[in-house]
């Protein structure tokens, strides 16, 4: 975002525009992490998330790095209670004024086909085990540093970054049987770094070294 701590500060003094400018920034990263985690209730437990953030930005101070953990964590804990319960079931908000408050998707069309062209890659991420896929989603897709995703998953910096190791050879060894399949392809990736593009170019998102 060209200009975060502007457009934070417009929307902390509940300027529509603004926030929705920080919605369309990070509510589809947002999603695909929690799709990888809980499947079809992604959607709901981001609706909560954001509902949270709007409540509480008034108090945030940082920068946007800062921003970014602060969400991710936010939904993180939205998906520990998530998972806690038992039922499944969505917990209902009935904020009206901050239901109104969230941006709307205006174009149905261009929604569905951005989100056709990036299942294959979420669904194949979703494969992993649980914490290579959280940590790919979280360190290669949304591109958070390796010492924030080890903050936010209670481990080490040097065990994210084996998980997200060998999520990527996982990763790169369906690709190259996709490919195979496909195309009767024979060479393999020879990188990390070509597989994760080859993973995350599909979800229209840069990663971060």
């Amino acid at each position: 975002m060209e200009d975060f701590r502007g457009t934070l500060k417009k929307a902390q003094q509940a300027n529509a525009d603004a926030f929705a400018e920080i919605w369309r920034e990070y509510h589809p990263g947002l999603v695909r992490y929690l799709r990888v985690k809980c499947g079809s209730a992604a959607e709901d437990l981001a609706a909560d998330t954001w509902l949270k953030v709007v409540r509480n930005l008034p108090g945030f101070k940082g920068t946007e790095e800062n921003f970014q953990a602060w969400l991710f964590t936010m939904a993180r804990n939205r998906l520990t209670d998530w998972y806690r319960k038992g039922s499944r079931s969505r917990e209902v908000l009935s904020d009206g004024e901050i239901l109104l408050s969230m941006p709307s998707v205006t174009n149905v069309e261009e929604e569905a086909a951005e989100r056709s062209a990036t299942d294959s890659a979420v669904e194949m991420i979703a494969t992993l085990p649980a914490d290579q896929a959280e940590a790919v989603m979280l360190r290669i897709v949304n591109g958070l540093d390796v010492a924030t995703v080890a903050d936010l998953m209670g481990r080490t910096p040097g065990s994210v970054r084996v998980l997200c190791h060998r999520g990527l050879r996982t990763l790169e060894r369906q690709v190259v049987a996709e490919q195979r399949r496909m195309a009767a392809v024979d060479a393999p990736l020879g990188s990390e770094g070509e597989v994760a593009e080859a993973v995350v170019v599909p979800l229209g998102v840069a990663q971060h070294a």
